[in-house]
């Protein structure tokens, strides 16, 4: 039986482009290592089926293994023997919003910024679901709250950017994007939206920049290559934009939209060559 190796989440949000994602401790683990450990805690909870710790754990460990029900009904139970306790809401709000459903995550972190107003995660994560509900004004809204209780937190930036550039506030989001890379240079995320930014304002070269900046943090992030390369054509460098779809689909073969782009400067390459002259 193959092993997969899971990497333990931290309770941070942070969102790439369109889809949300957590950011990661360094911490890794497999799947029968925190199955072990939820059995560990089982026996812990059998001894104390009073101590919220436990259920808080458990819960957490689940959603790794994306077990959300049990996880909603581990924090459930944790949330009626602490009842005040901020965190627990915020974990089960970032349940509910793994899941799609919006009007849950919102109404619980809701309570948790009711019980710790400067929870800056919380407005973030409101923020998130607000943006999938297409509430843009109340998102902007929490995540310049989440700046406003912590100036130093790349999430709220990064988002705020996203959500700006949605709006095409460009330059704003460039401005946000900006901020993120001086709270943590390694940000081959925030790189890549500000090269989507540039691109929008016709800033190629720059956008160009921005896309290879993402790539040397990540090489393989295919997502940056399939941009850099459609960007090229923008410049009119045809051959640096098939490299660059090549790569793309090198590291991703499964995607249409890479594979579709490189069969086209494929096609528009031969097409120029059969319309060459040669003189000898």
């Amino acid at each position: 039986m193959k092993i997969f190796q899971k990497t333990v989440l931290l309770f941070i949000i942070t969102c790439l482009t369109v889809s949300v994602s957590y950011a990661k401790s360094n911490v890794a683990l497999t799947d029968i290592q925190i199955i072990k450990k939820i059995k560990k805690i089982d026996k812990k909870i059998n001894n104390s089926p009073d101590c919220a710790k436990f259920y808080i754990e458990r819960g957490y460990l689940k959603f790794i293994l994306k077990d959300y029900g049990s996880a909603i009904e581990d924090y459930t139970k944790a949330e009626e023997l602490e009842p005040n306790n901020s965190d627990i809401f915020y974990s089960r709000g970032r349940i509910w919003l793994e899941r799609k459903n919006y009007e849950s995550a919102i109404e619980d972190f809701d309570k948790s910024i009711e019980l710790n107003k400067k929870n800056s995660k919380s407005y973030i994560s409101r923020g998130i679901a607000k943006d999938r509900q297409e509430d843009y004004d109340g998102a902007l809204s929490d995540y310049n709250l989440a700046i406003k209780y912590n100036k130093h937190s790349r999430d709220a930036y990064i988002n705020r950017g996203i959500l700006k550039d949605k709006l095409s506030d460009y330059n704003g989001a460039i401005e946000d994007y900006k901020k993120t890379i001086k709270l943590c240079k390694y940000s081959p995320d925030a790189y890549f939206n500000m090269g989507l930014s540039n691109y929008k304002l016709g800033n190629y070269e720059q956008a160009v920049d921005n896309f290879t900046t993402a790539i040397e943090q990540n090489p393989n992030y295919s997502m940056a290559y399939y941009k850099r390369g459609q960007t090229y054509l923008k410049l009119d460098n045809q051959q640096f934009a098939k490299s660059d779809f090549e790569q793309a689909c090198k590291l991703n073969p499964a995607n249409k939209n890479f594979k579709q782009a490189l069969e086209e400067i494929d096609s528009q390459l031969k097409d120029m060559l059969k319309k060459t002259d040669f003189y000898y």
